[in-house]
């Protein structure tokens, strides 16, 4: 249950207001004291000078940043900062593609069509879908370092979900397992384990 904003010194919400204005290119602050009052504990700590991993690790605050994303849809160079201490700390983007680096996009279906004979259009939408886009991937050199970032961003899920919608039987893709189960993917190791029966 959020504490109540109206029981703090009306400084304390103008300072939480400023703080999540601060990531909007053009807030409309009326609309932000709204949304604080409604999806943020009232804190002194938005008087005190905190960064903003401060924030993202406030056990007090709680993480209200993805529903801040889903009411404003922040574009903003602050905002891609923020984001990028918020996926150092919890391994989450907070964007999602339409607003990233389309051709980081491009690059990840590259890895993921490797992994199939027939290159298929739906796994261009799978991507889209299933794959959290992710600052670390623009410093990736080569598909076992992408491979690396998404495994140790998402776990095996996306790799388990991608095996049953499009049954991969590439040397790639058998490549791939070799290195999530060296990174300590269970199941992918069982369902090498019953190809190879």
């Amino acid at each position: 249950m959020k504490n109540l904003w109206n029981e703090y010194d009306p400084d304390v919400l103008a300072s939480a207001v400023d703080y999540f204005a601060s990531f909007l290119e053009e807030p409309n602050k009326e609309v932000v004291k709204k949304w604080v009052e409604k999806n943020v504990p009232a804190n002194e700590m938005f008087l005190e000078d905190m960064e903003d991993g401060d924030f993202i690790d406030n056990e007090e605050l709680g993480d209200p940043f993805l529903e801040f994303y889903e009411a404003f849809a922040p574009r903003s160079e602050r905002w891609d900062e923020f984001c990028q201490i918020y996926e150092e700390i919890f391994g989450v983007w907070l964007q999602e593609w339409e607003n990233f680096d389309h051709s980081i996009l491009k690059e990840v279906i590259e890895l993921f069509q490797l992994f199939v004979k027939v290159p298929d259009e739906e796994i261009n939408e799978w991507v889209y879908d299933n794959i959290n886009p992710s600052y670390e991937l623009q410093c990736a050199e080569d598909y076992e370092s992408q491979i690396d970032i998404i495994y140790s961003m998402m776990g095996e899920d996306p790799f388990l979900d991608f095996y049953e919608a499009f049954a991969p039987d590439t040397s790639q893709w058998a490549r791939c397992c070799g290195l999530l189960i060296d990174l300590g993917a269970g199941d992918i190791e069982e369902i090498c384990s019953d190809e190879e029966k």
